[in-house]
């Protein structure tokens, strides 16, 4: 991000000088409806993280009874889903941490806070789930070659109750999914549990019927897929966040037309936006004012009415008297 008030030549050191506090720095605001959305922030984070801890324990619950199911059926597929679901544990545990960490408030080391954590947890998760992946390609491939007797009446039953588990956990992560990324990391990590499940069952009344002992291996690789088909979405999200990425629910040549649309503004230039994690987007740019009369309105406008109406929870705006070229500090020679 560019430092909105440094002096590379004359024109930006007269303007520091010439301008008001607010005209020569960058004007921040996060949240734009005062402690009312401060507050909503803290409800919605906290109403994460009991979804989060809510969905750990009947995963950690039914992980252990499923493990045991699979050791005493024979059953691949619900050795590989109680496996998934000792890493969905996991992930769970690592979610709630960096919810709690990012709830953490800016200090002077992480003048941001520590929102990121959630986005590295994701990425945390998604790697987790091809490991996993690769695991149980390794068994599948092994009891490919040698397929193992299965019990499967015993298997249907525990694969109708991990069903059921799953189906809980992902009620309660569904609400927050969509809002933020670490939830959507926990969400997709038990919808593929969840997926898996199904596909258990599907196996089990082959076997009970056919006596195929292969659909158990089979159904185990369309677990994988599954997995890899989830984790990898989430894992160019993280990444797209990580590179400060564009937030892709945001339109940049619209929110440019809008600032340009402010009554002053005769040019806007250094417009950069990211997130810190989902649903936190930033913004900064410079906003050309020719008039000083002027200004202060047309800074107003940008933080409290433009960036409002985008969803942008922090802004950096630095109002110039006229356009300084090659302002940006990566190009400072």
């Amino acid at each position: 991000m560019d430092n909105a008030g440094g002096h590379r030549h004359g024109q930006h050191h007269e303007d520091h000088h010439g301008h008001s506090h607010e005209d020569r720095h960058a004007h921040k605001r996060e949240g734009h409806s005062g402690h009312g959305c401060a507050h909503g922030h803290a409800h919605g984070a906290g109403a994460q993280r009991g979804a989060i801890k809510a969905a750990f324990f009947i995963t950690a619950a039914f992980m252990v009874a499923e493990a045991a199911g699979g050791l005493l059926t024979g059953s691949m597929a619900l050795l590989s889903d109680s496996l998934h679901m000792m890493t969905d544990a996991a992930a769970l545990g690592m979610s709630f941490f960096a919810s709690r960490l990012a709830s953490l408030k800016p200090d002077p080391s992480r003048t941001y806070g520590y929102r990121r954590a959630e986005v590295v947890a994701a990425l945390a998760n998604a790697m987790l789930l091809w490991i996993l992946s690769g695991y149980m390609l390794r068994e599948v491939y092994e009891r490919f070659h040698n397929p193992v007797s299965v019990l499967s009446g015993p298997m249907l039953a525990v694969a109708v109750l991990g069903l059921l588990a799953n189906l809980a956990s992902a009620w309660i992560l569904h609400a927050h999914s969509e809002d933020n990324i670490n939830v959507r990391g926990a969400f997709l990590h038990v919808m593929s549990d969840l997926a898996g499940s199904v596909a258990a069952i599907i196996a089990g009344l082959i076997i009970y019927f056919t006596g195929w002992y292969r659909a158990d291996t089979i159904v185990s690789l369309l677990i994988i897929a599954l997995i890899l088909f989830s984790s990898t979405r989430l894992l160019r999200e993280a990444f797209h966040i990580l590179m400060e990425g564009t937030p892709r629910d945001l339109s940049l040549p619209e929110l440019e037309r809008a600032l340009r649309g402010i009554d002053g503004v005769s040019d806007v230039h250094e417009l950069h936006a990211w997130s810190l994690s989902s649903g936190f987007n930033a913004v900064s740019a410079h906003l050309v004012v020719k008039n000083p009369a002027l200004q202060q309105a047309a800074l107003k406008a940008a933080t409290c009415g433009v960036a409002a109406a985008f969803g942008i929870r922090h802004t950096v705006f630095q109002v110039e008297a006229e356009p300084v070229e090659n302002s940006s500090c990566d190009i400072c020679s």
